[in-house]
């Protein structure tokens, strides 16, 4: 006979319908049977859902799975299991592994592999052979072997005429280009440039980096009337090109990571590596402009950018890469700095 668990007298959430209510949860062999009101079952199991909530599993449309080719990081089951410990479900993982998503092969095994983690993964393949921005992949056999969306996240595709041949590739294959926005010729540096890198004594990156590459992709988007969908945005500016954009009818989507929302530079100043990433974290300011774009709807979701290193890379300030964990933890952000 199949296991039974009956919660009792959890807070049940479904957003699609409107659902709100405390009552109960009845799981027979894994499987949800019965939510809602009060359930009556003898044999199965039973603990207090008091203070709990179900709800649907979360979707994390950027992670970095690591793997092929960088599996002391991560690997598709370490990161599905990162996954299902935050409550997320379904994910996308990003292409900049080794080799790179960039052909049906590697699309189709890192698919494959995933077939028994525990979250069900979604690919995003290389726009561009190799993620240099020289020549573009084949994405109609990329679709075919499976591709969910098209990105060279890690990196901008810095051919502007390249991307504006992806971007309408990708339309044409009813797949979506998931964009990195940012002038690598700004780029480069440990943290946001400002206050905080000056007094740290280290280089920055200014927020203009990543507002020129927003900028050239909306106008890349709406020139072509196709849609994009714009990664990690981290600053007032970017959230503010993007908001304009929409009200002119400019088929954008956006996706900003919890901690964007939840921090700000000046935890730089610990000079503590887990706090680098890219686009690194900025001022109050950005911060605040960030809870109001995903507030009105100038940004569409909150994706993590779950990009794990070996602590070994992250012991050293100066020397460590960027990127940052963060499954486990972004429904607990949400609800602590947005609710």
């Amino acid at each position: 006979m199949a296991e039974k668990l009956l919660i009792r007298g959890a807070r049940i959430l479904d957003p699609a319908c409107g659902r709100d209510e405390t009552g109960d949860i009845l799981i027979v062999g894994g499987v949800l049977e019965q939510a809602g009101g009060r359930i009556s079952d003898r044999e199965a199991r039973t603990i207090d859902g008091g203070g709990l909530v179900a709800a649907p599993g979360l979707v994390d449309m950027h992670v970095h799975l690591r793997d092929p080719g960088f599996c002391e990081k991560e690997d598709v089951f370490s990161g599905c299991r990162a996954a299902a410990a935050g409550g997320v479900t379904s994910l996308l993982a990003m292409p900049n592994t080794n080799p790179a998503a960039d052909s049906p092969e590697t699309v189709s095994g890192i698919l494959k592999k995933a077939e028994s983690a525990d979250a069900r993964v979604y690919v995003a393949a290389a726009i561009t052979k190799g993620l240099k921005s020289e020549e573009l992949c084949d994405l109609a056999a990329l679709k075919k072997a499976g591709a969910a969306a098209f990105s060279d996240d890690g990196r901008p595709v810095t051919d502007t005429r390249l991307m504006a041949r992806a971007l309408c590739l990708a339309a044409g294959l009813n797949r979506r280009i998931v964009s990195h926005c940012e002038d690598l010729s700004l780029a480069g540096g440990l943290m946001n440039e400002g206050e905080i890198s000056r007094e740290l004594g280290v280089r920055g990156t200014p927020a203009a980096a990543e507002d020129c590459g927003t900028a050239r992709d909306i106008a890349l988007a709406e020139s072509l009337g196709v849609p994009i969908h714009i990664c990690h945005v981290s600053t007032a500016v970017s959230a503010g090109m993007i908001r304009d954009a929409k009200k002119r009818g400019a088929r954008i989507t956006a996706e900003t990571a919890p901690h964007y929302f939840a921090l700000t530079e000046r935890a730089l100043l610990t000079r503590n590596a887990d706090f680098r990433m890219s686009p690194p974290l900025r001022t109050e300011r950005d911060r605040l402009a960030i809870q109001e774009a995903l507030a009105d709807g100038t940004i569409d979701a909150v994706a993590t950018d779950h990009a794990p290193h070996t602590p070994q890379e992250k012991s050293d300030f100066l020397t460590a890469p960027n990127g940052v964990v963060g499954m486990e933890t972004s429904l607990a952000a949400g609800i602590t700095f947005l609710v």
